[in-house]
């Protein structure tokens, strides 16, 4: 039996209602550095042209624009080529500005906390008129765009803004570099809450970062199971919908933590931060 299951038809016809759903975000990371880093422009192509042999150079020495001619994107009136950015801050505001979500989650890298606030300096890494793209096509673009900078310049920490995490560099290389690629750890992370004013010490757990591809995040609340299977769970269910699309609607089941078991899922807004749409899954 697969991850997913559905619910037969009802026979009885339903009024239709408005499908929740996300809309890709522009992908953003920081490079955070101990001392000012120095791009090499000529550094960072070499290692882009180990993931695409067409890559244009940058434009310019503060936005270094990369053009991916044989990555198309259709607009109304033309055709453009896909691009990522690299943006240098100006000097006089060039301090690493880290956002105080992105040191609560970071249960895969014991000293990031520690790391990052050492940090002083910044450079943003950002896909450019890219939404518009198959979104498996787009993050492969990003993953690899964010990875080669990444191994140019050498940075003490890097930021997934989309994910809300802090991650070791090698870390990252690896995931996207090694036999067993990890496509969504640069991107997605699973993350847990306590919420203080339940009587019965609930946790609400959840994936965050599919929906910068215009994908659903997965939720979950509960008080009487064991975290570490609720995230594994969670990251089976980002890749099952990675995989697979947008498919799971409100009333299909997924496969529980038991063999046997069936989950339902609800699409909803989210219980908690960024604001999106989620599916909920509960007991069928």
């Amino acid at each position: 039996m697969g991850l997913f299951d559905r619910f037969k038809r009802k026979e009885k016809i339903e009024e239709p209602v408005e499908r929740l759903e996300n809309f890709p975000e522009m992908l953003n990371a920081k490079l955070l550095f101990f001392d000012k880093p120095n791009l090499n422009p000529d550094k960072i192509l070499s290692e882009l042209k180990l993931y695409y042999e067409n890559v244009d150079n940058p434009s310019n020495d503060k936005a270094l624009l990369y053009f991916f001619p044989d990555i198309k994107i259709e607009l109304k009136d033309a055709t453009i080529s896909a691009q990522c950015t690299i943006f240098v801050p100006d000097e006089t505001n060039a301090k690493a500005e880290i956002s105080q979500e992105a040191f609560q989650q970071n249960w895969h890298w014991a000293e990031a906390n520690e790391t990052a606030e050492k940090c002083e300096y910044e450079i943003l890494v950002s896909d450019f008129m890219t939404r518009t793209l198959d979104y498996k096509t787009r993050l492969d673009l990003f993953m690899s765009f964010l990875v080669a900078v990444t191994k140019a310049t050498n940075p003490q920490v890097v930021y997934s803004i989309s994910s809300q995490k802090l991650i070791d560099p090698s870390s990252l290389i690896k995931s996207w570099d090694g036999q067993e690629k990890e496509i969504l750890f640069g991107i997605a992370n699973v993350r847990l809450f306590n919420i203080s004013n339940s009587d019965t010490k609930e946790i609400l757990m959840d994936t965050v970062g599919l929906s910068f591809l215009g994908l659903p995040d997965f939720q979950i609340r509960f008080d009487n199971l064991n975290e570490s299977e609720i995230a594994r769970l969670l990251w089976n269910y980002a890749y099952y919908i990675f995989e697979q699309g947008d498919v799971i609607e409100s009333g299909n089941t997924l496969l529980g933590l038991e063999p046997k078991s069936k989950w339902k899922c609800e699409r909803q807004i989210s219980l908690a931060t960024p604001e999106r749409v989620v599916i909920n899954v509960g007991s069928a």
